[in-house]
C-alpha cells in the first residue's frame, strides 16, 4: 500500500498539474467511486495538498475530493496534444478539464476509494489519524508520549497504527527501526529516551529520503511521472542481508510480513 512517501509525492505532482484547473465534467465507472463525482461540473480546484495516507482535492464548492489508493490506486494525467488509451486500463474515475487535458483514477485491486465529502465529513476522516511524523510539532516529547499509549503493543506495529502517527506502513516501519537498532519485536513502552530519539530521527530522515526519490516502487506503485526510486536504497524491506549482511529474518507481526535483523536489532 502506498504511505506517506508515495502520497505526498502524488500529491505535489497533481498540485502541479491539475490544481487550479476547472473540472468541466467527471465521470465514474466502479462503485469504489462516489457517484456524486458525476456531478461535478464547472468547478476548480483550488489545491491538492495530503493527510496521513489520503490525498485532498480542494474545489472551490466547499465540497473535497478525497482518494485513498487503497493496494494499487494511481492517477494518469493527459494533456490535449498526448493522448493515448493506455490510461483507460483498471479506469474508476475520469476527469475533464476545459483546456482539454483529464485527469484518470484507476485502481486494479479496487481496495481503495475516492469520495465527495464536505468539510465536515472530511475533518471526520482525518480526525482518526495520529499526528504528521515531519510536521515541525512532532517533537521527540510529543513521540514518546504516543509511544506510552500502547506501551504494550510491539514498536513496528505500533509505529503503522495511524491513529497514533500517520502514514506510516510496512516499508518504512521496517527500515526506521533497522537504522534506529530496534527490534520490531520489542514493546513500545520498553524504549529507553535515546532509543526513541533514534527512531524518531531515523523515520524522518528515511519518510524525507524516500519523497526526494519518489516513493518506493514495489509491486503496482507508479506516480504520475513513472515510478518511485527509493526501492534501490532499501536496507532490509524485501531484503536478504542487511547492510552488514547479517542473514535476515523474516516473521509475521500483526498479520504482516516483517524483516529484521536480530544481530543489528536488539
Amino acid at each position: 500500500m502506498p504511505e506517506l512517501p508515495e502520497v505526498e509525492t502524488i500529491v505535489r505532482q497533481l498540485e502541479h498539474k491539475v490544481g487550479r484547473k476547472t473540472i468541466q465534467k467527471a465521470e465514474t465507472y466502479d462503485k469504489m467511486v462516489d457517484s456524486k463525482i458525476k456531478k461535478l461540473s464547472s468547478v476548480s480546484i483550488q489545491k491538492v495538498w495530503r493527510r496521513a495516507k489520503y490525498i485532498i482535492m480542494e474545489l472551490n464548492n466547499s465540497r473535497f475530493v478525497l482518494t485513498h489508493l487503497g493496494m494499487t490506486g494511481h492517477f494518469h494525467f493527459i494533456d490535449k496534444i498526448h493522448i493515448d488509451n493506455k490510461h483507460e486500463r483498471f479506469m474508476v474515475a475520469k476527469f475533464f478539464f476545459s483546456d482539454g487535458s483529464f485527469l484518470t483514477h484507476n485502481s486494479i485491486r479496487k481496495f481503495g476509494h475516492m469520495k465527495l465529502v464536505d468539510k465536515k465529513q472530511l475533518q471526520q476522516v482525518l480526525d482518526r489519524h495520529g499526528p504528521e511524523p515531519l510536521e515541525k510539532d512532532f517533537t521527540l516529547p510529543r513521540f514518546q508520549k504516543l509511544l506510552a499509549t500502547k506501551s504494550r503493543a510491539n514498536i513496528k506495529t505500533t509505529l503503522m497504527d495511524q491513529s497514533v502517527i500517520a502514514g506510516i506502513g510496512n516499508i518504512y516501519a521496517q527500515e526506521a527501526l533497522y537504522y534506529a537498532g530496534i527490534s520490531p519485536l520489542r514493546q513500545a513502552g520498553s524504549l529507553s529516551s535515546a532509543e526513541a530519539g533514534q527512531l524518531r530521527h531515523h523515520l524522518r530522515r528515511i519518510l524525507q529520503n524516500a519523497i526526494e526519490h519518489h516513493g518506493t516502487t514495489v509491486d503496482n506503485y507508479s506516480n504520475l511521472e513513472g515510478s518511485g526510486g527509493f526501492q534501490n536504497y532499501l536496507a532490509v524491506y524485501q531484503q536478504e542481508k542487511c547492510q552488514k549482511q547479517h542473514q535476515l529474518e523474516k516473521i509475521t507481526l500483526g498479520g504482516r510480513g516483517t524483516t529484521y535483523c536480530p544481530k543489528c536489532q536488539k
